[in-house]
C-alpha cells in the first residue's frame, strides 16, 4: 500500500472504524457506517470561514492583552492584572523558565495559530503559495496544543474564589474579551476538522 492509498483512508474518531474517503458534494456530510458519527463534510467556504473566525479571535486577543483583565483591591491597595504584566513580573523576579512557558502558551502560540489561519485563508483564496499553505497546516496541527488560554482563565477563576473574602474584585473589559476569544477559538476547533481542511487544500491546488 503506497502513500496515496493511505491518504484516501480515514479513521472514525468516535469508534475507530476505518473508511475510504470519498469526494462529497458541497454541504454534504460523511458519517461512519458503524456508529454514524460525523467524520467530515464538504464546504467550499471552509477557509473563508476560518479566516473570519481568526480575524475576530485576534481582535479579541489584542484587547485582552492591551487592557487589564481585572482590578483587585486588598487592604486599600489597588492592582490591575494584565497578561503581559504578569509575564513581566515573572521575568523580573527571576522565574525565567516559568515566564517563558507562559509567554509561549498564552501569547505566542495563540497569535501564531490565528495568523496562520489568516494567511492560509488569503493564499487559498488566491490559489497561491501551495508549499507555504501546506507547511502552515502542518504547523497548526502541532501548535494548537500549545495554546492554553482557557486553562489560564480557569486558574484565574479558581484564584478569585479564594480571594472573595479578602479583596474587592472588579472585572475589566479584557476579561470579557478573553471569554469571547475562548468561545470563538472553541467554535473554530469544533466547526472545522483537520480532514476537511486537507480535502479543501487538495481541491484548491490540484
Amino acid at each position: 500500500m503506497n502513500n496515496e492509498d493511505l491518504d484516501n483512508l480515514i479513521f472514525c474518531q468516535h469508534c475507530g472504524a476505518l473508511h475510504k474517503k470519498i469526494e462529497l458534494e458541497d454541504g454534504k456530510v460523511a458519517k461512519c457506517s458503524i456508529c454514524h458519527h460525523q467524520m467530515y463534510r464538504n464546504s467550499k467556504n471552509i477557509f473563508q470561514k476560518t479566516f473570519a473566525y481568526s480575524l475576530t479571535a485576534i481582535t479579541l486577543f489584542v484587547v485582552a492583552n492591551l487592557y487589564p483583565i481585572l482590578n483587585v483591591v486588598i487592604a486599600g491597595e489597588s492592582r490591575d492584572l494584565t497578561i503581559m504584566g504578569m509575564i513581566y513580573t515573572l521575568f523580573n523576579e527571576g522565574f525565567i523558565v516559568v515566564g517563558s512557558i507562559i509567554l509561549v502558551v498564552l501569547v505566542l502560540s495563540p497569535i501564531l495559530v490565528m495568523f496562520s489561519y489568516i494567511i492560509i485563508g488569503i493564499l487559498t483564496a488566491m490559489k497561491k503559495g501551495k508549499n507555504i499553505t501546506k507547511t502552515l497546516m502542518i504547523f497548526l496541527t502541532r501548535a494548537r496544543h500549545w495554546a492554553m488560554i482557557d486553562i489560564f482563565l480557569v486558574s484565574i477563576l479558581v484564584a478569585l474564589v479564594k480571594l472573595i473574602g479578602y479583596a474587592t474584585i472588579h472585572f475589566d473589559i479584557a476579561f470579557i474579551a478573553l471569554i469571547l476569544f475562548i468561545l470563538v477559538d472553541t467554535l473554530t476547533l469544533k466547526s472545522i476538522k483537520p480532514v476537511e481542511l486537507w480535502q479543501y487544500f487538495k481541491r484548491v491546488y490540484k
